[in-house]
């Protein structure tokens, strides 16, 4: 086994040693101030406030947060309302975890919710 590692090692070697460097692109991206949430008070990771990436989301991430969200609390009949839902595609849009998003103050979870289902509901200006 780590004779077949030390080969995929050499053939990255082999194949990045005979590219060109790749050319660094300047670009500027823009962050809407409507999916940015500026918290109460810090999250553990020190963290002020959440960046809502709305576009990064794919159905397949929608699908996942359903499904982790109906095991949580299989009692959900729409997901779209549900904060099990929305606190876990809150996390995966600003790229925090689900923990994290549960954590926050009362205040903080709400608005992050509340961002989320507008996202969800199509109410979002991303």
């Amino acid at each position: 086994m780590a004779e077949k590692k030390d080969m995929m090692t050499a053939e990255v070697e082999d194949v990045t040693s005979a590219t060109e460097t790749p050319e660094v692109k300047n670009e500027i991206q823009t962050i809407n101030p409507n999916n940015i949430l500026h918290l109460s008070k810090p999250l553990r990771n020190g963290n002020e406030e959440l960046i809502f990436d709305w576009d990064k989301i794919t159905g397949y991430n929608l699908i996942a947060c359903e499904r982790a969200a109906k095991k949580k609390d299989p009692s959900i009949m729409v997901p779209s309302l549900s904060q099990s839902y929305q606190a876990m595609v809150a996390g995966l849009a600003a790229n925090v975890r689900y923990d994290d998003i549960c954590g926050m103050g009362a205040k903080d979870f709400s608005a992050a919710c509340l961002m989320a289902q507008n996202f969800l509901l199509g109410n979002a200006e991303t």
